[in-house]
């Protein structure tokens, strides 16, 4: 231990201001003691009020440190609200606000203590005083505390941001993460080699089912339920250590009669009668131990019943580990977080073991509520038979920015909040990939939140906070997850979040008090539903079902209803058979149509028709051949359905249509589709359920999904970019499952607004669906420990065809989240016709028609009558992550700004297909004596290119070129080098081959297909221009003028207009150029600092219409001097103490002549041309940033 830790230890044992004071003391040396009397602040609960301190870390920011003493026993809820008022009250005073933040220590006669940091929110530079947040530590000699020791003792409190690191969720979740998972995983190995069993996967399951149940009981502990102790478990323990510790008989003997039949049955009844360990108390304990049913502690087929060992070892590591930590049953809020176990810690802790396999990521709570919270809005704007001002369900949903006891909650008459309520109460929500159910218990805390708002204020009667979220669970909230043990971290979750606020008779309930969550939360592939050669598809056999088949749904919802209420006479399998036999018949009931619509094809005898002439059959043949083609097509659908009916026999997957059929039934589809999908790069892509084991087929059938569930929109033959991230079909997935009236909401990786293979998914929206929001957070990344910047998306479910004139609003807020979702904002956004920003948000609005169009591309001028092709627009670059001066930029370029491609052609540079070959330095040309008329200099990178003009290059190869046959270069050198060529052993260093070894360059794949091995096409010429397709912080565009080729990593350009070059060329040199390639271009991840600029990145480049161009006179010597770093071009010290934005820029002499140029024709003010400078740098110095992070 340090000294600080030292010293908080003996506080723990023996508290005292003075102590307090020699703590702050150890932390920081900026801490001056005061010991100021505030009995000001004492009343009827809180006594010997004292300010103890304060640490000044700059003239701007300072800490408030407090002690005061409470009136009776501290315990995690007692006066827990109490005192954060009173916390508030103090900072909030003017002899206060001088202050950051302050450290309040409550404390009791007992030596318990609560060590809360507090602090406003900031909007900006500007404290927001009605705004807190608060994070809490609560210490007890009960307990070992050993994180707030950790947490609060390391370290110093130098600075205010080490502070907020100490009390920080995500640091503490982080340790108990590690030290957990080293504990599991050993327990796991220990348990396969006790028990000798060969699959580790079942034991790993097996032991997080045992962890799942063990720590559950912590919770219950807490309320006293067991015995009336909150240390019944370690009191169990210990009576086990001292008769048979070493034995390894805990697991069999102790925690099975707890699991399965304590926990398990109605109270009363005895556990293990006649043939326990337990003395008389503990077993009379047991008896009386709550009826908690649920399915937590029902015996799971496969992991229960294998009489498996669990060494005693394992569990003592454990148990000392788990029981070192305090439990509360306290829910966290957004504003107010207790460093415990409680259940949303825990939810933290295990989706990181779900994210662990899946590669999605744990949803901070602040995006959590704000997405419910934007669904909802969106859901009932569409859905309310009388419609409601937006102003007021924002004012429902959302809290203001203004004074904390004067928050609005929306105008409604009693009629329309009595609607409101309905609606509200029979959503089907659903969680695609489910992970720890971070968005079901979302939904129900808002829904909980907004729904007990209205009634409270119209007088309606309601249940308790228990009965109204389990009503909630039971008629709204369903979720998939891929692994069976995910499904059981859900349930957990929820159950958690239930049981907190069981109220204590409950304890003694002869019926379950927990809910079984089997038909809520389903273990399958949300993707790909396959048995054997047969995909199943999420639904559209529903429609115009038979009266009796609707009864039949009916009733199955009512059995799954009481199923959940555990008072169905079937189990879970028995039920699970009549979801079979349900969709069955819907099977069977298409069949028997489709059979009958053929048997009426069969009969009909084709009409004749008469000419003036006589008789003839020419039409009546036509109608024939149709009536086959109808007759094959039904034919074959009548196949495939009796395909899917007998796979169900076989290995049943997740049927979305059968495990959801009252869902499909009912409404056709989810109304609220919200998660945050699993982001999985391509090559990474696999089935989660382990059956197929060819990648490739797998990503397969994950686009046969697409196609099965959006066929006119993605035909047989169409080709779904392969490079395709995982998330991106989960999209499609989604907004199938909605219903026509649904609203989808994910948060994901922002890649698919910008990459090529987003283009597809973009495409498919703006055809078919309303985009709402897309919104993005510049303040504050949402996923800070992944490599993964995100966005939130809202949109609404397909339709036919979408009102092409509606707005797509892109936002970029500028402050974080939680200083920045208040009803005003957000009603600004929603009213926002043109760009708007403020200090807060930025919003632009674009319809779904220019969004199209801006994305489409024409090659010809036929094209463009026709509709061109839409091939992807750079939507993250241009409206959410774009400075405001690049919209200042297209608004005053309108009609002056023209794209690349309409004025010049974009080619990649040279590829050879085997460099080893092709790409020769002097000692090898020297060495085969290769003519000069085989050999062309090419510029092989652009660390060769110093000027934008330069003649003097040192090139490190020259390539070989020959695109003559043999017979016309006989008795050449170049003859006998392409000779040894094919003599030599290859290392297949690219493609299908990549890694083989084989004989001559010709049977290498890249260079067997053309007419000549060795040649390349005579047509190909030297380009007018080259760019990079890699930049860092130089970039320039070169000048041609020597006719040298470029390599593949390089692109020609081809002005069309010849005499244009050398304007062409100033546009594409310009500073604006640059400010555009870092909009448009991906940012490459990892250390490589650098941006990746595709061919259709530099096609779209939008340029001054040359036609624009005023005359001009230009320094001769900038195309022919270096060109340095962007920060060195515009004269702005990324590294300097003044933040960029407040920097004025120097620009190099002549890099001002170029740029004025420009900044002339689009009529750029002073101002406006100093902020294309300094949004540049800071893209560019952003970017390096974050590399050197890595």
């Amino acid at each position: 231990m340090n000294e600080a830790q030292q010293i908080l230890d003996g506080l723990i044992n023996n508290f005292s201001t003075d102590q307090l004071c020699r703590f702050f003391r150890a932390k920081s040396r900026k801490f001056v003691k005061q010991n100021d009397n505030y009995s000001q602040y004492n009343d009827d609960y809180f006594k010997a009020g004292i300010k103890l301190g304060e640490i000044k870390f700059s003239d701007t920011e300072s800490l408030l440190v407090c002690s005061f003493g409470v009136k009776g026993e501290l315990s995690e809820r007692a006066g827990k609200r109490a005192q954060y008022e009173k916390a508030k009250s103090i900072l909030k005073s003017s002899e206060n606000q001088i202050h950051s933040a302050g450290i309040f220590i409550f404390r009791d006669q007992g030596g318990s203590f609560r060590f809360s940091l507090v602090y406003p929110e900031s909007t900006g530079t500007q404290r927001q005083w009605n705004n807190f947040r608060r994070f809490t530590y609560f210490v007890s000699r009960e307990f070992t505390n050993k994180t707030f020791l950790k947490q609060v003792g390391a370290g110093d409190f130098d600075h205010l941001d080490n502070i907020k690191s100490a009390f920080s969720i995500t640091a503490v979740t982080d340790l108990f993460y590690n030290e957990f998972f080293k504990i599991y995983d050993k327990t796991v190995k220990e348990t396969q080699k006790i028990n000798k069993i060969s699959n580790p996967e079942m034991v790993r399951d097996f032991i997080l089912l045992f962890c799942i149940r063990t720590i559950f009981i912590g919770f219950i502990q807490k309320k006293r339920w067991l015995g009336d102790n909150e240390r019944f478990i370690q009191h169990f323990w210990s009576e086990y250590q001292k008769q048979s510790f070493g034995n390894n008989r805990f697991y069999a003997r102790w925690l099975t009669p707890l699991f399965f039949e304590a926990l398990n049955s109605p109270q009363g009844r005895k556990v293990s009668c006649g043939n326990n360990d337990f003395c008389k108390e503990t077993e009379l304990n047991l008896q009386m131990a709550p009826y908690l049913n649920g399915g937590l502690f029902k015996i799971k087929k496969g992991y229960d019943d294998n009489a498996w060992i669990v060494p005693d070892k394992e569990i003592k590591e454990f148990f000392d580990f788990l029981f070192a930590h305090s439990f509360t049953i306290e829910e966290n809020s957004l504003e107010d977080e207790d460093l415990q176990l409680n259940p949303e810690f825990l939810g933290i802790i295990f989706e990181r073991l779900v994210n662990k396999a899946d590669g999605a990521v744990y949803t901070p709570r602040t995006e959590v509520d704000l997405m419910c919270r934007l669904s909802l809005v969106k859901w009932l704007q569409k859905n309310l038979e009388n419609p409601i001002r937006t102003e007021n369900l924002y004012e429902l949903f959302f809290k203001e920015s203004a004074q904390e006891d004067d928050q609005k909650s929306g105008s409604f008459s009693r009629k329309e909040a009595q609607e409101i309520l309905t609606k509200l109460e029979n959503l089907a929500i659903c969680d695609l990939a489910v992970g720890s159910g971070a968005f079901l218990v979302g939904m129900m805390q808002v829904l909980d939140d907004v729904e007990q708002s209205l009634k409270h204020r119209y007088g309606i009667n309601g249940k308790d906070l228990f009965e109204r979220k389990k009503q909630i669970i039971k008629d709204s909230l369903y979720g998939v997850e891929v692994k069976e043990w995910a499904v059981w971290i859900c349930q957990l979750r929820l159950w958690l979040s239930l049981f907190v606020d069981a109220p204590d008779e409950l304890k003694n309930s002869l019926e379950p008090i927990l809910p079984s969550l089997d038909f809520k939360v389903r273990q399958g592939d949300s993707l790909v539903q396959r048995v054997g050669s047969k995909a199943f598809p999420v639904s559209g056999h529903n429609i115009g079902l038979s009266k009796a088949l609707k009864d039949k749904i009916t009733k199955l919802k009512s059995l799954k209803l009481q199923y959940f209420d555990n008072k169905s006479d079937l189990n879970d399998w028995e039920l699970r058979q009549r979801e079979l036999a349900i969709y069955k018949e819907i099977l069977d009931t298409e069949i028997s149509e489709k059979i009958i619509e053929v048997r009426n094809l069969k009969n009909i005898k084709p009409a004749k028709t008469l000419s003036l002439f006589g008789e003839r059959d020419g039409g009546a043949q036509v109608e024939l051949e149709l009536n086959k083609d109808k007759i094959t097509i039904l034919e074959r659908e009548i196949s495939d359905l009796e395909e899917q009916k007998d796979a169900l026999h076989k290995d049943k997957p997740l049927v979305w249509s059968i495990e959801f059929a009252d869902v499909f039934g009912e409404k056709d589809g989810f109304d609220i589709i919200i998660g945050n999908p699993p982001y999985v790069r391509q090559e990474a892509i696999a089935d989660p359920t382990g059956k197929i084991k060819d990648k490739k087929e797998y990503k397969n059938h994950l686009q046969e999904m697409v196609k099965i569930d959006f066929p006119n929109d993605f035909p047989p033959k169409l080709k779904i970019n392969a490079q395709s991230d995982l998330y991106t079909y989960f999209y499609i997935r989604g907004l199938r499952l909605l219903n026509p009236q649904g609203i989808h909401t994910f948060i994901c990786s922002n890649s698919w607004l910008d990459v090529g293979y987003g283009a597809w998914l973009q495409d498919f929206l703006l055809k078919r669906c309303q985009i709402e929001l897309i919104i993005d957070n510049h303040a504050k990344r949402s996923f800070s420990a992944a490599d993964v910047n995100t966005i939130i998306s809202i949109i609404h479910a397909p339709q036919k065809r979408i009102d092409e004139n509606k707005f797509v609003k892109f936002v970029a807020f500028k402050t974080p989240f939680e200083e920045s979702v208040f009803t005003e904002n957000l009603q600004s956004i929603e009213n926002a016709q043109n760009v708007t920003s403020n200090n807060v948000f930025r919003v632009y609005p674009i319809t779904t028609k220019e969004l199209r169009e801006s994305g489409t591309e024409f090659t010809n001028e036929e094209q463009k009558t026709l509709g061109g092709k839409y091939v992807g627009d750079k939507w993250g670059g241009k409206y959410l992550r774009a400075p405001d001066i690049f919209f200042t930029i297209l608004n005053k370029g309108k009609g002056k700004l023209v794209k690349l491609w309409e004025i010049a052609d974009v080619r990649r540079g040279f590829t050879t297909g085997a460099n080893d070959f092709f790409y020769l330095n002097n000692e090898e040309i020297h060495k085969w004596g290769i003519e000069n008329n085989f050999l062309r200099k090419t510029i092989f990178s652009f660390k060769e290119i110093k000027s934008i003009i330069q003649k003097n290059i040192n090139f490190r190869f020259s390539l070989f070129w020959c695109p003559f046959d043999k017979k016309t270069i006989k008795n050449t050198n170049a003859l006998k080098y392409i000779e040894f060529g094919e003599k030599q052993r290859v290392i297949v260093k690219q493609g299908g081959q990549k890694g083989k070894t084989i004989i001559g360059y010709q049977n290498i794949s890249s260079c067997s297909n053309r007419k000549y091995w060795y040649g390349f096409s005579a047509d190909w010429s030297p380009a007018d221009l080259i760019i990079n397709s890699k930049v860092g912080e130089r970039f320039l565009v070169y000048i041609n003028q020597y006719d040298y080729f470029e390599d593949k990593k390089l692109y020609g350009i081809f002005i069309k207009d010849k005499e244009k070059l050398s304007d062409v060329a100033l546009l594409l040199n310009a500073t604006i150029s640059r400010l555009f390639l870092e909009l448009f271009s991906n940012e490459l991840t990892g250390a490589q600092a650098i941006i990746d600029v595709t061919v259709d990145v530099v096609k779209k480049l939008p340029i001054v219409n040359l036609k624009s161009l005023e005359s001009y006179k230009l320094t001769d010597s900038f195309f022919s001097r270096p060109i340095q770093s962007i920060f060195d071009e515009c004269g702005i010290d990324p590294q300097s103490s003044v933040p960029i934005e407040l920097q004025d820029p120097r620009p190099a002499h002549d890099r001002a002549e170029l740029d004025n140029i420009l900044f002339d024709s689009l009529n750029l003010s002073e101002e406006e041309r100093k902020d294309v400078y300094r949004a540049v740098c800071r893209l560019v110095w952003n970017r390096l940033s974050k590399a050197k992070s890595v």
